[in-house]
């Protein structure tokens, strides 16, 4: 796969969990510098989409954050923020909420790409637009929704040429299919952290 950007939202209003999914103790770090050390082993730089009222930990310096410039669009105005930001053609978009995610799943959307939009993982028949690969110019296509009203990220798959990739393909490369597990509420976030190794808590 080319260089790509890891691309992480933090822009939600964690309405469902109650307080910033962000600053979620996750073992010795939170749940976003989790995430952020995870992807940038295996990405040209990471580029943190945060609402403005999101306040977020000290991350690495090389980290680039950028504001929503409209607050509490939904994922797919931190899709076309954070995209727009990217220094490479593609990037691999995620939220900051996926404490288990297995970075081999960018480089496996990245593959199947081909000279479409983008990549993305669907599972049990629903689209996951925070589990993608998309090319820089998936900004305009999100952009274009955005202005026509449309704040759903899950209809990207209607507006851009996105391949595809099924639970079967994802478990090749994370047979434990924990990347899909997102910590929505607080119920998933204990859950979440019973799987967490002892040694790392």
């Amino acid at each position: 796969m080319e260089p790509f950007t890891a691309i992480v939202l933090a822009g939600g209003a964690s309405s469902r969990m109650g307080r910033p999914k962000a600053l979620l103790p996750f073992g010795a770090e939170t749940l976003i510098e989790r995430v952020v050390r995870r992807l940038a082993q295996c990405s040209s730089e990471v580029v943190v989409v945060r609402g403005p009222h999101v306040r977020l930990p000290p991350l690495p310096d090389e980290v680039r954050v950028v504001a929503d410039e409209v607050p509490l669009q939904g994922p797919l105005a931190g899709i076309c923020y954070g995209l727009a930001a990217a220094r490479t053609e593609f990037g691999f978009v995620c939220g900051c909420d996926h404490p288990f995610l297995e970075p081999a799943i960018a480089r496996l959307l990245g593959e199947r790409t081909g000279d479409g939009d983008g990549a993305i993982v669907v599972c049990k028949g629903v689209p996951q637009p925070l589990l993608a690969v998309y090319r820089k110019r998936v900004a305009t296509i999100a952009a274009t929704m955005l202005a026509s009203g449309e704040r759903r990220a899950v209809r990207l798959v209607e507006h851009a040429r996105l391949v595809e990739v099924s639970e079967e393909e994802l478990f090749a490369v994370d047979p434990s299919g924990l990347s899909l597990l997102d910590v929505d509420t607080p119920q998933a976030y204990h859950d979440a952290l019973a799987r967490l190794d002892p040694c790392a808590r």
